[in-house]
């Protein structure tokens, strides 16, 4: 069941991805639509270098971060169709909160550390092309409850269930057609919670 390299699944293997995964019948025909597109040489299997030919991917900073947070779940250098379902899993709306909180938190953990310090934050935000710090600043004074200098796991949780908007855009509608238009936009899965209101 790994490796499918038809243009349509056959109704076993529909039935097979549906039993081992939170997607629906219609969700995993969608995503396959999108696995082809992506796999231009009809391989079977993408590579993090095909996934970063997603157009988002090739214009987001977190590119690089966000494959290799890919990797590091999933283990392998082809990523199968089932590969493909259990990464994306991570945003549907089935899928406990917590997954999607430690996913983020994993991504912007650029030092592997366990914790956002300041000069993770301020880098996190000069990637983005803001060289205000006073938001980090704001958010290490807001959220750094024991006034550590960093925003351990714990502190992360709480800002990300402080604001809905974060969730809500954490969640990818899988019903849709994605073959021609990319609904997995990383500026809507990993920038979120710095274009947050302001406190």
């Amino acid at each position: 069941m790994g490796n499918v390299n038809s243009t349509f699944l056959s109704e076993e293997e529909l039935k097979d991805f549906k039993k081992s995964t939170i997607f629906s019948y219609a969700e995993i025909e969608n995503l396959y639509e999108r696995f082809c597109y992506l796999d231009k040489l009809h391989q079977g299997y993408l590579t993090y270098n095909e996934l970063n030919n997603i157009p988002e991917f090739e214009m987001n900073p977190f590119s690089k971060l966000i494959c290799i947070a890919i990797e590091k779940r999933l283990d392998y250098i082809n990523i199968t169709f089932a590969h493909f379902l259990d990464f994306l899993s991570i945003f549907h709306e089935k899928t406990p909160k917590e997954c999607r909180i430690k996913f983020l938190f994993s991504v912007l953990d650029l030092n592997k550390d366990e914790r956002l310090c300041r000069s993770v934050l301020k880098r996190i935000n000069n990637i983005m092309g803001n060289n205000n710090n006073k938001e980090v600043e704001d958010i290490l004074s807001t959220y750094d409850f024991d006034r550590k200098g960093y925003l351990d796991y714990n502190d992360f949780v709480f800002f990300y269930n402080e604001d809905d908007s974060i969730e809500s855009k954490m969640i990818i509608d899988f019903t849709k057609t994605i073959k021609h238009s990319v609904k997995l936009k990383l500026s809507d899965i990993v920038l979120p919670y710095f274009l947050k209101r302001k406190r």
